[in-house]
């Protein structure tokens, strides 16, 4: 709901619409548009009623295998199609259904996929407006003449294929099934129409027995852009069209086991089990059928579990009518289903007629109880914790038409991060996503197709879409009841506060299944939220606490949006998962979202891009609101992924007593214990590892804790001088899992060794003499090797050369720098404060310079700079740089401002170094970029990169590349020129980029970035944390940097 409102103050982008056909500007004549598609009402002509997802197979040996797509009775209409796209409903070829319409002129186009993504029309991003004209229920009515929709009023594509149905399915049903068409299509076979279907994301399913004939057919499907169902397909991601899921021609018997519902009812011990049935058994036939038995069966991998069967009596049925038969039977301790044991069985149902088996159907089962105790949620007993992401169906070389490699992909990708469970924003996915999610173990929160974000709260008494919005639920709760990874049914998302029309489907969801809680953010929290689960969405870690703590809430608390992970962002997660596991009644949360939903516009051939919106010259568009992901649109990783992952670690390490190598290890898991894992350590020395080793943890239950001495020993005569040692305790796979191998890092912590060594001995070479020339204009330092030259009127060098290389690019600097290139998220507050008060561009001007000889090896430069901005804002900086002998310039820095209430993105200063110093190593924290409060998953050891391969590749460039607790950095060329930073009484944040803030800020995408003239290299104190603002919370004030009086030091050496 307060995505809204946060969202509210970007702005749109406005674009000429691509083209690729010649468009009216006026009203297209022509075809009628069929009244179905404005019709509110209308949620389906001659659909199948929802049903679990399932498949008939041939032999028992087929269905414990259970896959759908290779059964005997299925054939997939996969593959190559005719195909014609328009622009408006008038130009459609009305009567290319027809058996004798030619259509071998027409192009061809996979399927499944999205039209756009073959080329056809314009792709959409938009975040909640309508890209047609809000006139409900009509998608008809004139839009704005911006709008691409003007002259894309309501493109069409036109499908057509022949398929052979197989000898063998003589005398059985017939039925065609579509797992997705966005948005609304009608379908012919044989020239005859059979129906029409709203609803992109839950399959739509036809009998077509009566149109099909032995041999060779055709199948015509005409697919609409907009349709009413429209207003309720509202969701946050790229707009795209047609068919993008499976399409399957599957057989069945006359008398059909049309739907079942397994549950696995626990005793109260949670030992044994009672497996339910219940099962809908229809005769599809012209004539009646006998009475006969539905066989149940359960079986462990291809063994019956002993005991675990049953059977009921069919009665006789009439044509058309369907029995509802109801069986049981005990289990004996089964092993449970847990996204930590993710255990599956098969149950297969047979409809026998005596000793004939008329027909055989099979489900995945896990044995496991979901129960609400008060404000706790437990499965099978036991307290669990939601550590989650939202994930859409996008990738950018297919769009929403996701493959089942892809689907793995990213399921490997989110148990690695340690996440348990998934939201399914906000539609019904592919039914293979809930299969796999069954076998690789993720809860699910399983969510209706429905949101009305563009209408918030209009439809909520609407009686015309009522219905709508109970199918939808209907649908949802029907197709995927079966599934053990779903744990709460979820109503939709963003459509207002829900009123009648979303109490009305709670009521059917309930009555549909009772066995799982339900959940809709928009009834809000407390005494008027009619649902199962407590929920909010980007909630401050306070009001979480509040919530936590507080008796104002009777539910468990359910954050099903937080942490908005919008390019460099999402801070403070280490933060709310602190918070979830201290308090009980927390559920967990869900981080928005999984993945950048970039899709590739290769239009262009010279310039391709990772499109955000805007990307394809679309409007209405929410420009770069679509990238926002834990990982980036290819599922490269983010630096937001190891954050993510040590986060939600399920295992915790505290030091006990570091000095005798006692640390505390606690099991976070919450149903197995340890003793699958390998525990590792690693002693390093200035963050370069010295010893390492293994150690057996033994078995520590789930919440159970155990102390551990790990055998490292530190001599203190042996301690490097001035230097750090960290211990790094790590715990690995033993064994091969579904989604990882052995060896496999599980979990992490670096602790910091109490260990105290001696100070460095001063180095001699600072006492070497160094001569100082103090003229007009600069100030001249000589020494051994190195020459140093200080601008008088800029208050900075202009060179810094040892062996007769310059390490400095024009304007080298330092100079003190208090701005960046804007995150996504500091667009939403900080930067405009950065353009009030001029933060960018402060004008400099020199007040006083001096240049003092103290020793024969010391030479002290001291200047004094005041910076002018806009409104007043002013700044005094006082700097002090020592030079030694040795090449080293200590610089101490005194910081005023005329008003501290202005937030700064830093506080620090910035250096051009020449391009060639392309060669960066550090000590600090690594590798990938981290900030103030986003740098839990980084440990601190020594890295090595070059400057090109510090740019985190966000499409929009914006600064990045940051790395916190910097002990020292170094800049080198290959010619051997080299420059380093070092901390002094602090710790440092540091970067080295090929561009400047100023260079980034303007290019829209990184493919536009000039050619590097330099390489940039900042030195922080403070850096503002990155926060989830652009959605969210801003950095917590203890990661703010205010305009507060300041002093730091570091020292650059040459």
């Amino acid at each position: 709901m307060r995505k809204l409102f946060f969202f509210i103050t970007f702005l749109s982008f406005a674009a000429a619409a691509s083209a690729n056909v010649g468009y009216q500007d006026t009203i297209v004549t022509g075809a009628p548009v069929p009244a179905e598609i404005q019709d509110p009402r209308n949620i389906g002509i001659n659909k199948e009623a929802a049903h679990a997802t399932l498949m008939p197979y041939a032999t028992l040996q087929e269905a414990l295998k259970g896959n759908r797509r290779t059964s005997t009775f299925s054939r997939s209409l996969n593959g190559v199609w005719k195909f014609n796209w328009v622009s408006w409903p008038q130009q459609r070829p009305v009567d290319f259904y027809q058996t004798n319409y030619d259509v071998s002129g027409w192009k061809d186009i996979k399927v499944p996929s999205n039209w756009q993504i073959e080329g056809y029309g314009t792709p959409y991003y938009s975040n909640y407006t309508y890209i047609f004209k809000k006139d409900f229920p009509r998608v008809m009515s004139e839009p704005p003449k911006n709008f691409t929709a003007y002259k894309e009023r309501n493109p069409v594509g036109s499908y057509r294929r022949d398929f052979t149905l197989p000898a063998d399915w003589k005398g059985r049903r017939t039925f065609i099934t579509f797992d997705g068409v966005d948005a609304g299509f009608f379908i012919w076979v044989n020239g005859k129409k059979v129906g029409y279907s709203v609803n992109s994301r839950n399959a739509a399913e036809f009998d077509i027995t009566k149109y099909v004939r032995p041999g060779k057919n055709m199948v015509a499907v005409e697919v609409y852009r907009f349709t009413t169902g429209s207003y309720l397909e509202d969701q946050d991601m790229w707009r795209l069209s047609g068919i993008f899921r499976n399409v399957t021609l599957w057989s069945t018997p006359q008398e059909h086991i049309r739907d079942y519902f397994v549950k696995t009812n626990l005793d109260k011990q949670y030992k044994n089990a009672t497996v339910e049935v219940n099962a809908k058994v229809k005769n599809y036939g012209s004539a009646p059928v006998k009475a006969n038995t539905l066989q149940v069966t359960l079986y462990n991998g291809s063994t019956i579990v002993k005991g675990a069967t049953g059977q009921v009596a069919v009665k006789a049925l009439q044509p058309g009518e369907e029995a509802i038969v109801k069986l049981s039977f005990p289990v004996s301790n089964p092993q449970k289903w847990t996204a930590e044991t993710p255990k599956l069985y098969t149950t297969v149902l047979s409809l026998k007629n005596g000793t004939t088996t008329d027909e055989t159907i099979s489900s995945r089962t896990g044995f496991r109880t979901i129960e609400i105790k008060g404000r706790i949620f437990t499965i099978n007993g036991t307290r669990i914790k939601l550590k989650g992401v939202n994930r859409h169906e996008n990738w950018p070389e297919v769009g929403h038409a996701v493959t089942e490699e892809q689907m793995i992909r990213d399921i490997v990708l989110i148990k690695q991060a340690n996440c348990n469970h998934v939201r399914t924003c906000h539609y019904s996915d592919d039914p293979r996503w809930y299969e796999l999610c069954d076998e690789y173990g993720i809860y699910l929160v399983a969510e209706a197709n429905l949101e009305n974000h563009g209408a918030w709260d209009e439809f909520n008494e609407d009686p015309r879409i009522k219905d709508a919005i109970i199918d939808r639920n209907v649908a949802n709760v029907q197709s995927f009841k079966n599934h053990p990874s779903v744990i709460i049914w979820s109503l939709g998302n963003e459509c207002g506060s829900g009123g009648s029309n979303f109490r009305a489907a709670l009521d059917v969801v309930k009555k549909l299944d009772p066995t799982r809680p339900t959940h809709y953010q928009g009834f809000g929290v407390g005494e008027k939220n009619p649902a199962d689960i407590e929920s909010d969405m980007y909630t401050g870690l306070e009001q979480v606490e509040e919530y936590a703590k507080g008796d104002k809430l009777t539910k468990p608390f359910y954050l099903c949006e937080y942490a908005h992970a919008m390019f460099n962002s999402m801070g403070s997660v280490d933060e709310y998962n602190d918070l979830f596991d201290k308090y009980p009644t927390l559920l967990g949360g869900a981080i928005w979202e999984w993945q950048d939903q970039g899709v590739w516009n290769r239009r262009d051939p010279n310039h391709q891009i990772l499109a955000f919106g805007g990307g394809f010259g679309e409007y209405p568009n929410d420009h770069y609101f679509i990238h926002k992901g834990v990982v980036f649109s290819d599922r490269s990783v983010k630096p937001h992924y190891p954050e993510l992952k040590h986060a939600y670690q399920w295992i915790a390490v505290t030091g006990k007593d570091l000095k005798n190598g006692i640390i505390t290890i606690k099991n976070r898991y919450q149903f197995i214990n340890l003793d699958g894992f390998e525990g590792n350590w690693q002693l390093s020395e200035n963050g370069v590892v010295t010893t390492k080793g293994n150690f057996d943890i033994g078995k520590i239950n789930p919440g159970e804790e155990k102390e551990i001495k790990i055998p490292y020993t530190i001599i203190n005569p042996k301690l490097k001088a001035g230097a750090e040692y960290f211990l790094r305790i790590s715990f690995t796979s033993k064994t091969d899992k579904l989604w990882a191998k052995k060896g496999f890092e599980a979990a992490s912590q670096q602790l910091a060794l109490p260990v105290i060594a001696a100070a460095p001995v001063a180095d001699l070479a600072a006492q070497q003499k160094l001569e100082l020339s103090n003229g007009s204009n600069e100030i001249k330092v000589k020494g051994k090797d190195f020459k140093i030259e200080f601008d008088k009127k800029t208050g900075t060098f202009n060179k810094l050369e040892k062996n007769g290389e310059n390490v400095l690019a024009d304007n080298g600097g330092p100079m003190l720098h208090l701005w960046r290139a804007p995150h996504r998220n500091d667009d939403m507050w900080a930067n405009e404060g950065w353009e009030k008060y001029g933060i960018k561009t402060l004008t400099w001007v020199v007040a006083e310079v001096t240049a003092v000889q103290e020793a024969p090896g010391k030479i002290i430069i001291s200047a004094h700079l005041t910076g002018t901005g806009k409104q007043g804002f002013t700044v005094s900086h006082k700097v002090r740089y020592t030079i030694q002998g040795d090449g080293s310039i200590k610089a101490d820095n005194e910081v005023s401002f005329s008003d501290p209430k202005v937030v700064l993105a830093r506080l620090g200063v910035r250096l051009f170094l020449k391009k060639e110093m392309d060669q960066f190593s550090y000590f600090g924290r690594g590798p990938m970029e981290n900030y103030a409060d986003r740098k839990s998953g980084f440990d601190v050891a020594q890295y090595a990169s070059t400057v090109k391969q510090q740019v985190t590749p966000y499409e929009k460039p914006m600064e990045n590349g940051n790395h916190e607790d910097v002990r020292w950095a170094k800049l080198s060329a290959k010619d051997g020129a080299t420059i380093k930073v070092s901390k002094q009484d602090s710790l440092l944040q540091v970067s080295a980029q090929p561009y400047s803030d100023e260079e980034m800020e303007p290019v829209e995408y990184r493919i536009d970035l000039p050619k590097s003239k330099a390489t940039v290299l900042t030195v922080s104190a403070h850096t503002l944390g990155v926060g989830s603002n652009s959605c969210g919370p801003r950095p917590l004030a203890k990661y703010t940097v205010y305009a507060k009086p300041d002093t730091f030091s570091y020292e650059l050496h040459l």
